[in-house]
């Protein structure tokens, strides 16, 4: 008994024996002329305990996105390794792309630390901002009092390489943003420290350095000052962190001064913090600034935020300036002024038509998403999303010399000039002053 016994699992284990040896015999012929299933069943054995993370509910959705991706892992002809981090943050936007919603995105860490630290008013760098164009980087325009306005660098130096490092062939192959992005994340850096700049200035073809010492440069987003017969003049380029500070300081020196009349200039501002229209608008009336529908069709009240009595302008007639680069908060703050300021007209262009929410939410490598939470509507409950909003006085912008104005804010007269143009600004002076637009430049909405 013992001996048969003995002789039967001798023979099951060379019978295994052989089995294993035909087995990986024949993977390792299959092998030769590609992958096989045990390849993609092998890969999956070993990202197990990732998909284990996956929630309950869940899995069967997710089954399908870890057998594609042990395909790739297992099959993908490639000369270097995977990039799964890349991997990982197409899937993200994959997935917010699905959503069908375009302000609904994803940033990479060094896009999302840029983005972070502009909407806070303030940064460490040059202080220039950037534009993609036609393969190469060039300073767009430096910022005022920045470091990079001292230096002298002008709009369109071409900027070839940061610190000797050859700056095109890190952006070949990104996008606008991601080029621009990796050229800010070079230059930028701590206040009191160095960047040599390698430009070229065209039509001049010899590049030249220029070595700037970083510093904290603030974004000025307020620009205010008295126009003649009392129009106090107030451009708001962006509604970042510091906005509501930066319009404080204008109104202590413009309150003073008594003005009879107000234009707010919301031309080309692309929005912002929420807070921070509501904030501005506490500035020119108390109440509604604007309504929220959320989820379930919940719809929620947000007042305007009030600041100190003296700096408030409540009774002053308004001209507010619009077009269609107008978007986001800018279309609130306008909204909200045409529907509960007293004594306010809209001027321009229609605006960009953005009456959405977003949150946005730092993830734990950097990156950030930005996720739509809600739409808004105006104190009248109007919708603006994909609309926007058509001014009472429909002004096409024109810089034609019959609609001379001051040289407001950073504008400066063309060459061989020395006023400036701006139809919309004009006509604001001229309806202020008490002549109407003429009917065809009026809205019928």
């Amino acid at each position: 008994m013992v001996r048969t016994s003995r002789a039967i699992g001798i023979g099951a284990a060379t019978a295994f024996l052989v089995g294993v040896i035909a087995f990986f015999g024949g993977w390792i012929s299959a092998r030769s002329v590609g992958n096989t299933p045990i390849d993609t069943f092998i890969t999956s054995v070993f990202n197990s305990s990732t998909r284990q993370e996956t929630p309950a509910e869940l899995r069967d959705q997710f089954a399908v996105f870890w057998q594609v991706w042990d395909l790739v892992e297992s099959e993908f002809y490639r000369a270097e390794p995977l990039d799964r981090q890349a991997m990982v943050y197409g899937a993200i936007r994959g997935m917010l792309a699905s959503l069908d919603d375009q302000y609904t995105s994803f940033q990479e860490p060094d896009l999302a630390a840029q983005s972070r630290e502009s909407m806070q008013g303030r940064f460490e760098g040059i202080g220039a901002y950037l534009r993609f164009e036609n393969g190469a980087v060039l300073i767009d325009r430096p910022i005022r009092k920045s470091p990079a306005q001292e230096a002298g660098l002008q709009p369109g130096d071409i900027i070839v390489a940061v610190d000797g490092q050859e700056l095109a062939p890190l952006i070949a192959g990104l996008s606008d943003a991601e080029a621009t992005a990796k050229a800010a994340t070079l230059i930028r850096g701590p206040k009191g420290s160095v960047v040599t700049l390698r430009l070229q200035r065209p039509p001049e073809q010899m590049p030249f350095d220029v070595a700037i010492t970083r510093d904290e440069v603030p974004i000025i987003t307020v620009n205010a000052e008295m126009l003649p017969n009392g129009v106090a003049y107030i451009q708001i380029t962006e509604f970042k962190a510091t906005t509501t500070e930066l319009l404080d300081e204008a109104l202590r020196e413009i309150v003073p001064q008594q003005p009879t009349s107000i234009i707010l200039d919301l031309r080309n501002n692309p929005g912002g913090f929420l807070t921070t229209s509501q904030e501005v608008l506490g500035r020119f009336y108390d109440g509604v600034a604007l309504y929220e529908e959320e989820n379930d069709g919940i719809v929620r009240e947000l007042p305007t935020i009030g600041g100190s009595a003296e700096l408030r302008l409540f009774e002053q007639p308004m001209v507010v300036l619009i077009n269609g680069n107008s978007a986001s908060a800018a279309e609130i703050v306008a909204g909200a002024l045409r529907d509960r300021r007293p004594n306010t007209s809209l001027l321009g262009e229609k605006s960009f038509g953005k009456g959405s929410v977003q949150n946005i939410h730092q993830l734990h490598d950097g990156s950030s998403a930005r996720i739509t939470v809600a739409r808004w509507l105006t104190p009248d409950r109007n919708v603006i999303n994909a609309i926007g909003i058509t001014p009472e006085y429909v002004i096409v912008a024109s810089d034609e010399p019959q609609y001379q104005v001051p040289c407001v804010a950073e504008r400066q007269p063309p060459e061989g000039r020395n006023i400036c143009s701006d139809a919309q600004l004009a006509w604001s002076l001229q309806l202020l002053a008490g002549t109407t637009p003429p009917q065809s430049a009026r809205s019928d909405q």
